[in-house]
């Protein structure tokens, strides 16, 4: 095989690959002799089946075909070998029709990994967010926990529910046409409400009715409801009234502490510093946060690189699919409704995403240049680390997702560069020069330096 490079520009690399009519004849004869060794031709046995049954059970063309995949294959391993190169995806192919008797050629397309000149990283300046814990957090952290174990209790005297209450009711529900026809939705459903955090429309139909009162009334729901399905309709309901209740939230004292924890905490003052320790530990987190984001950065607008349109082209469309996704998932919306409803035209939200593409991909580069740089890895404890990490989030067994990871190549693959970022950013993030800035003086341009999670992995972990 001989191998010429026709051409290259920024990234991207074109090579051709040549055999010589009797490299085809070894080739071809090399297929017969796999064909012949793994077929079961009755009468013949395996490894001495005659060439002119195999054609005539194969057929030429898979012959050739087979041939041609081989040394397609063979000829891709060896030029990114030769020419060392790094590639960033599959090459694209185009090959002649191999016949035996003729030359054969084939000609690659690669896009190589751009060349990146990274700077002097303790030249590098950062900003660290310093978040404080205050006691009014402290008190608002016990007071979630009191809030968490508040109970109903039925009131006492005889009187109409009022805007504070929680109201146990029972319902009918159905969809009013404009014609007046109704459609049943659900039929006899039971549901505890607290007036003061439900729909405004629907609790002052509530609010004034007493116990075991029925009663009707419609509601329009919004034309932008985010379950699609139920957008503009009006929603009708028979309703009762089963309970009227008041919220009674604890007060903070040793006893009732005791009772919520079962025990594990005895005082007030054991809950808050408890709750004070967890504050601190997610202050301390954040805080490095901005620092990594900050790290990273800077760290990407030092670098030289010519990012790829290339790469920006698949990180867009990668993007784009997540994105429409969860538009459609979470909020019940196609992306159509979710541009009216959000007054933004169809390009510019591609190109907020396409500049977010490319900020992605910049970082992504300079990241993976540094760890190339400083030979930064990874051990099979940090591999076990993150596994537990994400087993936990997915609420899932470690070693079950592990099993899974391990006969998943591109997932696998896909972790382990995840965890080598990681490693890679907090290397980074020890080298470079820290400002720290209190939380009050943090400033927009901060805030948001990186891609959102999942776009970057590990840099805003």
């Amino acid at each position: 095989m001989k191998t010429e490079i026709l051409s290259q520009e920024r990234n991207v690399i074109a090579v051709k690959a040549e055999y010589g009519a009797d490299e085809i004849k070894k080739a071809v004869g090399q297929t017969i002799r796999d064909l012949s060794s793994q077929v079961s031709i009755k009468g013949f046995r395996k490894g001495h089946v005659p060439r002119k049954v195999l054609e005539l059970y194969f057929g030429r063309d898979r012959i050739y075909s087979e041939t041609a995949e081989r040394i397609v294959r063979e000829a891709m391993d060896d030029i990114v070998s030769e020419y060392q190169l790094d590639l960033v995806a599959r090459p694209n192919l185009k090959a002649d029709a191999l016949e035996e008797g003729n030359p054969f050629s084939a000609e690659f397309t690669f896009e190589v990994r751009p060349e990146v000149t990274l700077p002097d990283l303790a030249s590098l300046q950062a900003t660290k967010t310093i978040y404080e814990t205050s006691d009014e957090q402290v008190d608002e952290g016990l007071n979630q926990i009191l809030e968490a174990n508040a109970r109903y209790e039925p009131i006492d005297e005889d009187r109409p529910a009022a805007p504070d209450d929680v109201v146990e009711t029972q319902y009918t529900a159905y969809s009013v046409s404009d014609d007046g026809e109704a459609t049943l939705i659900e039929a006899e459903k039971k549901n505890v409400m607290d007036l003061d955090n439900i729909r405004e429309d629907i609790a002052d139909n509530i609010v004034g009715k007493r116990l075991a009162e029925e009663f009707t009334f419609d509601i329009k729901l919004e034309d932008d409801y985010p379950d699609a399905r139920m957008a503009g309709i009006v929603v009708r309901y028979d309703m009762e009234i089963l309970q009227i209740m008041k919220r009674v939230v604890p007060e903070a004292t040793d006893e009732n502490i005791a009772l919520i924890t079962k025990g594990r905490y005895n005082t007030v003052d054991e809950v808050k510093s408890e709750v004070r320790k967890q504050l601190e530990e997610t202050a301390r987190s954040r805080s490095e946060a901005t620092l990594r984001e900050s790290a990273v950065k800077a760290l990407a607008e030092a670098a030289e690189v010519d990012v790829p349109d290339t790469m920006v082209d698949r990180q867009h469309d990668a993007m784009r699919k997540d994105q429409d996704g969860r538009i459609r998932r979470d909020l019940g919306l196609s992306l159509d409704e979710y541009l009216s409803k959000n007054n933004l035209s169809a390009s510019e939200y591609d190109a907020k995403l396409r500049e977010r593409a490319v900020e992605v991909v910049r970082n992504t580069l300079v990241l993976d240049a540094l760890a190339e740089r400083e030979q930064i890895s990874f051990t099979s404890d940090d591999l076990n680390v993150e596994i537990i990490r994400m087993a936990t989030a997915a609420k899932v067994n470690p070693q079950q997702l592990a099993d899974v990871l391990s006969k998943d190549k591109d997932e696998f693959s896909s972790l382990a560069m995840r965890v080598r970022t990681r490693n890679t950013i907090d290397f980074l993030a020890q080298k470079v020069s820290v400002t720290e800035v209190p939380a009050e003086k943090e400033t927009e341009e901060s805030k948001d330096a990186l891609p959102a999670e999942g776009e970057t992995p590990g840099a805003s972990e």
